[in-house]
């Protein structure tokens, strides 16, 4: 009997807005120009292209380190890229939490948008009775901007855990975030399952550890049909009476 349902954030529960290469590229300038303008008035000498060129550097690091399935917290993130651009206070904290405020700006100026029937989703699992956790890789959107923005949204309430890549050091499809995951929400594996758009990361990886899967078919997602979950929606108000009957 299921006692516990788990999300994925992006794809999942929320988009990232639709045009592409364009947020990343607005996204990207927004961050730097944030980032240098506290440099500035720390008096902390970066040009501009000399950020711009350790913030692409890092990028390329952390596609690498994510390829391990591990991960950074924000502010490990952000030490990155200082010393990319051959700042040596990268253990300032009081600096490091002035530089993170450009990445939650980002969040918050060029929103996801919630996809369509997942509040009432979330609410119907809810009256049913079911504990519920998130299971999110964060990328440069880091966990505790998302419980902001979830805040926001006004869905917040509805979960029980949050497991964010950034804070737990580990990525989906590895075991160990959703061990932990189930661990928090005290149920076995075989008593929840995983909703997610990533045929690997969402559905593999919860197999792994024993859990039940949905797969959400979200058109926005570079997902292949390939791997079979338990069962498959492509709209939220199919999910309640799915969960009731796995």
């Amino acid at each position: 009997m299921l006692k516990a349902v788990t999300f994925d954030w992006w794809y999942t529960i929320a988009n990232p807005p639709p045009d592409g290469e364009e947020y990343q590229r607005r996204a990207r300038e927004m961050r730097i120009d944030g980032m240098l303008e506290v440099l500035e008035e720390e008096r902390i000498a970066v040009t501009r292209e000399r950020l711009f060129e350790a913030y692409n550097r890092f990028t390329e690091d952390i596609a690498t380190i994510w390829k391990r399935n591990v991960d950074m917290t924000g502010e490990e993130q952000l030490a990155l890229i200082l010393r990319h651009a051959g700042v040596r206070k990268t253990a300032n904290h009081r600096l490091l939490a002035k530089l993170a405020e450009p990445f939650r700006r980002v969040l918050f100026e060029l929103p996801p948008s919630l996809n369509n029937g997942i509040s009432e989703c979330l609410g119907q699992i809810r009256f049913d009775g079911y504990k519920i956790g998130i299971i999110s890789n964060t990328g440069r959107t880091w966990g505790r901007y998302l419980r902001e923005i979830q805040k926001k949204f006004e869905i917040f309430q509805f979960f029980d855990v949050f497991s964010f890549s950034d804070e737990m050091g580990v990525r989906k499809p590895e075991s160990a975030i959703f061990k932990r995951t189930l661990k928090s929400l005290g149920v076995p594996p075989e008593a929840a399952v995983h909703v997610g758009d990533d045929l690997d990361a969402d559905v593999g990886g919860a197999e792994a550890v024993g859990m039940k899967t949905v797969w959400y078919d979200n058109p926005m997602s570079p997902n292949i049909k390939g791997r079979k979950a338990d069962a498959e929606i492509d709209d939220f108000s199919e999910l309640p009476a799915i969960i009731r009957g796995l």
